[in-house]
C-alpha cells in the first residue's frame, strides 16, 4: 500500500491525502495536488504491514516533490 501526505508553505504538520494500492494512482494523485498548489511539497510512503514493537506501522519513504 502506499501513503500520500502534502505540506503547505508554513504549515506545521503535513496531511494526509489517501492510501492507495497502486503506484502509479498515488504518484498520478500526488502530481494533481501538485498542479492544484505548485508550493506544496509532497511525499508518498509504502507501507509494509509490518508494526514495530509500539505498534506503529512500519513505512519507507518512495519519492518526495
Amino acid at each position: 500500500m502506499f501513503q500520500l501526505y502534502v505540506k503547505k508553505d508554513g504549515a506545521f504538520a503535513r496531511d494526509f491525502v489517501g492510501e492507495y494500492a497502486d503506484y502509479d494512482e498515488v504518484s498520478d494523485r500526488a502530481q494533481k495536488e501538485k498542479e492544484k498548489d505548485p508550493t506544496i511539497k509532497y511525499t508518498i510512503e509504502e507501507t509494509s504491514g509490518s508494526f514495530n514493537s509500539y505498534g506503529e506501522l512500519l513505512t519507507e519513504v518512495i519519492e518526495e516533490g
